[in-house]
């Protein structure tokens, strides 16, 4: 199976540069080879699975979970949104990524607006740009690819006529980014939904599109293999992943998740590949610099940190720009001490992750992120009490 990809000619870095027109009847294809997943009937069993586990936050109303949660979210409105983005950044030197929370989308209708959402929350970056030359320090975009589909992949399929529209939405939602000098970021979702993601992905990337980043979660065990498509071209988010994955197709213990976290950004970043190390365990993060930015001699342009808006961590986090956390960090011998002094001079990029949207959908996110991590609950009191921690 194949995912779909318009044909188009020679893309220049620079986005004004690209062609403004396509032809729809061009594709190419790429191989998909499932990575460790599960059959149909496995599937099935596991999506059964997650629906039938229950914890005490599928049972309490939605507006105290949009108050347990409120820390995290960043408004309604794009304009909110990018309000806090702004914010943030003259505050705290904090970057940005934005995300209209919403997924599995029901018609077409549906899809449609998602796209012209998205394209609103676009025009509004690229018209409050923040006062930073450096560009990978502006706002980006994120987004799900279940905004754009109204079908959810079968277990290791790429390809419908549902899926074809999915692809040409995430397109253009990409390319107008492009031509606004705005950086998006194609999310990952539950397993069932990997291999569209990637090779659309990878497709992108394969047209030329320099502007488009995605997420490896290291929960899967298919991200092994994963990895080892990435190059020069391209930038990934690394989580451990927020789904509850079934053990056929995933670890199943944190511990082990961000240990795997760590090894795979040192493979990415041997291969070229922008690493932006997402995790709010500040052990896992000096993991991180003490095994493979400071040994390995990482400059600081080659990678980021990123965090979700609302847990408490900004003192560490501004130790981390301001290179404080280095200056005062474990000793290293002669031979790491430029390193050492690049990363206390220069610091490094500390990005929020800033989700928004109407209350009945953000309360279906918060509930699920509350139900991955019932801690949330305690940070986000703590953030409302301005405790930081």
């Amino acid at each position: 199976m194949a995912v779909k990809t318009p044909v188009k000619g020679p893309r220049s870095e620079n986005s004004r540069d690209l062609q403004k027109s396509k032809d729809p009847k061009s594709s190419t294809a790429f191989k998909v080879v499932p990575m460790g997943i599960p059959n149909q009937a496995e599937a099935g069993q596991s999506a059964s699975a997650q629906t039938a586990q229950k914890s005490i936050f599928d049972t309490i109303p939605i507006p105290l979970v949009l108050f347990l949660a409120s820390p995290y979210l960043a408004g309604q409105t794009a304009e909110d949104a990018l309000n806090l983005a702004q914010k943030l950044y003259k505050e705290n030197k904090f970057s940005s990524t934005l995300d209209i929370l919403g997924e599995d989308m029901s018609d077409d209708a549906d899809c449609d607006a998602s796209v012209e959402m998205y394209k609103h929350l676009i025009d509004a970056i690229s018209k409050n740009p923040l006062p930073v030359t450096e560009t990978r320090r502006q706002p980006t975009v994120s987004f799900k690819p279940s905004m754009f589909a109204t079908t959810t992949p079968t277990t290791g399929q790429v390809r419908s006529v549902e899926l074809d529209k999915a692809y040409d939405r995430i397109e253009s939602v990409v390319e107008y980014a492009s031509l606004r000098n705005v950086n998006v970021t194609l999310e990952a979702e539950d397993h069932r939904w990997a291999d569209f993601q990637l090779e659309t992905y990878h497709s992108l990337i394969a047209s030329g599109y320099r502007n488009i980043g995605t997420v490896l979660q290291a929960r899967l065990f298919r991200t092994e293999q994963d990895i080892k498509r990435f190059d020069d071209r391209m930038r990934t988010r690394l989580v451990i992943g927020i789904y509850n994955e079934p053990s056929a197709v995933a670890h199943t213990q944190k511990p082990i998740m961000k240990e795997l976290m760590v090894k795979y950004s040192r493979e990415l970043i041997a291969r070229g590949t922008y690493v932006e190390f997402a995790t709010h365990d500040t052990n896992c993060l000096q993991d991180f610099f003490q095994t493979v930015v400071i040994p390995d001699k990482v400059p600081t342009t080659a990678f980021e940190t990123q965090y979700l808006h609302g847990v408490p961590r900004k003192r560490f986090q501004k130790s981390l720009i301001s290179g404080e956390f280095f200056r005062r960090g474990p000793s290293y011998d002669a031979r790491y001490e430029k390193q050492m002094k690049e990363l206390a001079d220069k610091g490094v990029l500390v990005r929020m992750y800033l989700p928004y949207g109407e209350g009945k959908i953000a309360g279906a996110y918060c509930r699920r992120r509350l139900k991955e991590n019932p801690n949330m609950a305690i940070y986000g009191l703590k953030n409302l009490l301005h405790i930081d921690g």
